[in-house]
Parts: structure tokens; C-alpha cells; sequence
């Protein structure tokens, strides 16, 4: 992967990755065509409430490979750093959300779940090496 595209990877895909594991969550409890109909507004929303937590992850992300510790440390690590980071970015989304009143507190820790989660996949992909066939 390019580092152009890792990094449009790392900035716009973790609120799109949340809302998207939240709508197929959410699959069972709730009526198809809501969930469907909400999935743009929350969409803006998490764009709204998550770039700045994601440009923060995105630095420390692009820090991270700078060094050469994906290399020295590998897929594992990198995939760790970036859920350890997926947790910081959610709770930071959620406080965010918190401040002017769209959330409550106890969401906090379950917007900290979601990043960690995303946030391990994300970096399992931007981290993976490509092979020679690729």
C-alpha cells in the first residue's frame, strides 16, 4: 500500500468503519429501512465528531511507520498500536459528542469499544505487507 492511499486510509475510514459495524449491530434489533434511512445522518455525524480523533490517529499511525517500527516490530504490534490508538480516537469521538450534548457518559465506553475494534482493523490492513504478485 502506498503511503498516499494508508493515509486517506487511516484519516477517513474509522468513522465509516464505526458506523457501518454499528448498522450491522444493530441488524437484528431494529427495523432494516431505519437502519438504512439513519445511516447517512450518522454518517455525518461520526465524520463530524471523529476526524479530528482520526487525523490525531493518523499522525501517530504515520509516526509509527516513519520510525521503521512496523518493520522492526511487526504486523502484531502495529495492529495493537493501532487498537490501542482505535480506543483513545473513540472515546475522543464520543467526549466530542458528549460536550454539546448528543451523547450521554456511559456511551463514552462504548464508542471506546467500537475504536478499538476498528482500530485493530484498520491497522491490520494498512499494515500488512504486499507480495510480489500483488
Amino acid at each position: 500500500m502506498s503511503r498516499h492511499a494508508r493515509i486517506l486510509t487511516e484519516l477517513f475510514a474509522p468513522p465509516f468503519l464505526a458506523i457501518l459495524v454499528k448498522a450491522i449491530l444493530a441488524c437484528g434489533k431494529e427495523p432494516l429501512l431505519d437502519i438504512l434511512i439513519g445511516f447517512i445522518p450518522m454518517l455525518k455525524f461520526a465524520y463530524v465528531f471523529g476526524i479530528i480523533p482520526a487525523f490525531l490517529y493518523t499522525v501517530a499511525m504515520e509516526l509509527w511507520f516513519q520510525l521503521g517500527l512496523r518493520a522492526r516490530c511487526g504486523l502484531l504490534c502495529t495492529a495493537g498500536l493501532s487498537g490501542l490508538l482505535g480506543i483513545g480516537a473513540g472515546y475522543l469521538s464520543a467526549w466530542f459528542g458528549i460536550w454539546p450534548g448528543f451523547l450521554t457518559r456511559p456511551e463514552a465506553i462504548h464508542y471506546a469499544k467500537l475504536g478499538a475494534f476498528v482500530g485493530l482493523l484498520i491497522g491490520f490492513f494498512v499494515s500488512r505487507k504486499q507480495t510480489a504478485a500483488a
